[in-house]
């Protein structure tokens, strides 16, 4: 299918304030944007008298907890019934839903099933240039640096006026998409957002340390097996692989990878790395990340290759394979890189 808007935020503002009972989600691991944009946008609704339920698919890393411990939502877990501890699935039968920071079935899986049933009353709104057919409308800015940026123009269209918790959930999203302003996605909206933010009373060098100074030390355990599995490939890529085992021994979370992949870009020649993640249960999860500039690799590509996909310079999927056979073929991909031209 062709990943194009069907509709404009203007239609979908007036759809909301047409609604009464509005579930909001985003992906599986919802990340700083997902978690940004659904606590933004459900506290507009909030503030115009709606009755929005926000409906996560954990895990919930532990360091946005700078949202999460302020807002009210309920876990999904697959199973069909609302549990009287506010995990399951929703019950009351919504008049929309909104689907942030994502329009692809790989990372909606735990709400598959709910959401084809109900087509027709769901909204996406992202800003990946790939996804599948979610919903009856979709919302798609790929030059947006973060789905924030996105929330942020719904919500003026709301004419909801930022409260704090609003303020701070949109910079989350944004400082969160775009290594606090160092990606290349980061376009001048973005600092315009950001300014607008911070003058409205977001304390940003509070955020970061909530943030990113925030973590267990069996984060930092496991961050030295990753970087002890490193492998250059052609001196152009990178390679880091965690196992199920590394996790068991270090006491660390599925969800305390995060900017791990990030760590190999400091050497000079490296234009794209891997990070491969064995699970206990589940999928082989693959994060790519690429630098800008001329020799720049579109991970969006490769991460397709995989069943996966993204963004030019971020991208991942998750592949049903063992970790060893995942690897193996990464490790070509990344291989035949120089030779097509890209390193």
């Amino acid at each position: 299918m062709s990943y194009e808007s069907n509709t404009t935020l203007k239609e979908i503002a007036k759809t909301l304030l047409a609604a009464d009972r509005i579930i909001i989600t985003a992906h599986t691991k919802p990340d700083g944007d997902a978690l940004g944009s659904v606590t933004a946008l459900a506290r507009a609704l909030e503030l115009r008298d709606r009755q929005p339920q926000i409906w996560l698919m954990p895990p919930v890393p532990e360091n946005l907890s700078v949202l999460s411990d302020r807002i009210d939502y309920r876990r999904v877990r697959g199973d069909g019934y609302e549990k009287a501890d506010g995990e399951g699935m929703p019950v009351v039968e919504p008049d929309a839903i909104v689907v942030l920071d994502t329009g692809a079935w790989s990372q909606l899986d735990p709400m598959r099933a709910y959401l084809e049933l109900r087509r027709e009353k769901v909204i996406v709104i992202d800003h990946h240039q790939h996804g599948d057919d979610v919903g009856a409308k979709l919302y798609v800015d790929s030059s947006a640096a973060a789905t924030c940026e996105i929330v942020a123009e719904l919500i003026d269209l709301l004419k909801v006026k930022h409260d704090q918790l609003i303020r701070d959930a949109l910079f989350v999203g944004i400082a969160s998409d775009t290594g606090w302003f160092r990606f290349s996605n980061t376009r001048p909206a973005t600092h315009r957002l950001a300014a607008r933010l911070v003058e409205e009373g977001v304390d940003h060098a509070d955020l970061y340390r909530e943030l990113e100074q925030h973590e267990r030390v069996e984060k930092l355990k496991l961050m030295i097996r990753a970087l002890d599995s490193l492998q250059m490939i052609n001196h152009h890529a990178a390679v880091m692989t965690l196992r199920a085992t590394d996790f068991a021994e270090t006491g660390a979370k599925q969800e305390e990878t995060e900017r791990f992949v990030d760590l190999p870009q400091i050497v000079g020649p490296v234009q794209v790395v891997a990070l491969i993640t064995e699970q206990a249960e589940g999928p082989t999860r693959l994060s790519f990340r690429s630098k800008p500039g001329p020799n720049a690799v579109n991970v969006n590509d490769l991460a397709r290759q995989f069943g996966g996909g993204g963004h030019a310079r971020a991208a991942g999927a998750r592949v049903f394979k063992p970790v060893e056979q995942v690897e193996r073929e990464v490790v070509k991909v990344l291989g035949q890189l120089k030779a097509a031209g890209h390193g």
